[in-house]
């Protein structure tokens, strides 16, 4: 548990009693499945909610509960820009990662106690602690909750009346990196909403969650997914000229002639996927969909502007420190493939951001950070 998060929230909302923290914790553990109707039935309810709540742009946009999950307010203004089918497919493909326990959920509970019983000690105060950092509640209190809670029907708990009346809770528990991805999304649904069709293309360094993004995001949609990897220059064509210049190790040719001049043209999408371990290509073809997500680096070479500009595309630079692109290289690929990245690779890719990417109007740079508090 992340008693930081915890303990904002609770700062922010002074009025929160005992089993407001309790629901808290019961998110963290358990997500939005245990009151997820079908999703028809979801998307009615929030657009119920969100017709009821006004829209308030000082509330965050989410607010994390650790776990990997959040709190997508309904009455911010990106949240709006996304119709409630999309929210409520966001929550279902959330249930689908979540895995808590009622053990874990205890051990949460456990924490919270020793959170509330040091809370209300002399040593506490004494040590100066700032407020955000004490309960808005005592041990006591918190105890009579969580028997309450405990001696109750099976049920998820529910927000206290206090703490409606003061807050008019309005929100849906998803995924943090939907969270994130929050302005991308509000994108791309005003390219379909203008358009009936979208395309998103994700660029940026090597770990930095391209197609980590790229799966999470294409369940939400009508989606095909085309990955950069299957257009790396074949070993014939990497010449010294070519492999001198930045982003030369693209097969941008072949890119721009099969995939971009069929979502010019429309129809299926031909395409030869080189394998770069191998040195064959097969080929593949799929149908046209609403929605096109190109991820991988070098998706956003300048060749590819132009038909980017005609296709409207929402373009999307991620970005990662050194240090933890790093760390996420070793974890997934092991010592001896880092070494090769980091003499081989990463040097290709940072040639070209410098030449290409300094300052590029038009798209949007997101920061992947390691959220260590959301790892088990």
């Amino acid at each position: 548990m992340n008693a930081g998060f915890l303990l904002n929230s609770l700062a922010a909302r002074p009025q929160s009693e005992p089993i407001d923290a309790v629901k808290w914790l019961y998110q963290s553990e358990f997500g939005c499945g245990h009151l997820l109707p079908p999703e028809d039935e979801c998307a009615a309810r929030i657009a119920q909610e969100m017709a009821q709540t006004p829209q308030a742009n000082p509330e965050p946009l989410y607010e994390p509960l650790g776990d990997g999950l959040c709190r997508l307010n309904l009455n911010h203004p990106l949240t709006r820009a996304l119709p409630p089918v999309r929210i409520a497919r966001m929550m279902w493909v959330t249930d689908g990662h979540v895995r808590g326990t009622r053990a874990g959920f205890d051990t949460k509970l456990a924490l919270l106690a020793v959170l509330a019983e040091r809370a209300g000690t002399d040593i506490a105060r004494a040590a100066n602690e700032p407020a955000e950092a004490r309960l808005p509640f005592d041990a006591r209190a918190l105890a009579a909750a969580v028997r309450a809670f405990r001696a109750a029907p099976p049920s998820p708990p529910s927000h206290s009346e206090t703490y409606r009346r003061a807050y008019a809770p309005a929100y849906r528990v998803v995924l943090r990196r939907f969270g994130e991805a929050l302005p991308l999304l509000a994108q791309l649904e005003a390219r379909l909403a203008a358009h009936g069709r979208a395309v998103l293309v994700l660029d940026g360094d090597c770990a930095s969650g391209k197609t980590t993004l790229a799966a999470l995001l294409a369940p939400l949609y009508d989606t095909n997914v085309i990955h950069m990897d299957d257009f790396f220059l074949p070993f014939a064509f990497r010449t010294p000229a070519r492999m001198a210049e930045a982003g030369g190790n693209v097969h941008y040719e072949r890119f721009a002639g099969q995939v971009l001049s069929s979502l010019l043209r429309g129809g299926p999408i031909a395409f030869d996927a080189f394998n770069c371990h191998t040195g064959e290509s097969r080929p593949q073809t799929l149908p046209q969909r609403p929605v096109t997500v190109v991820e991988g680096s070098y998706a956003l070479h300048p060749r590819f502007a132009n038909a980017y500009d005609m296709l409207q595309a929402v373009r999307v630079l991620l970005r990662v420190d050194g240090a933890e692109q790093r760390r996420r290289i070793l974890a997934r690929n092991g010592a001896a493939m880092l070494k090769r990245f980091e003499t081989e690779w990463i040097p290709l890719e940072k040639r070209y951001f410098q030449a290409y990417h300094s300052a590029q109007a038009g798209t949007l740079t997101l920061v992947s950070e390691r959220h260590a508090e959301d790892e088990p």
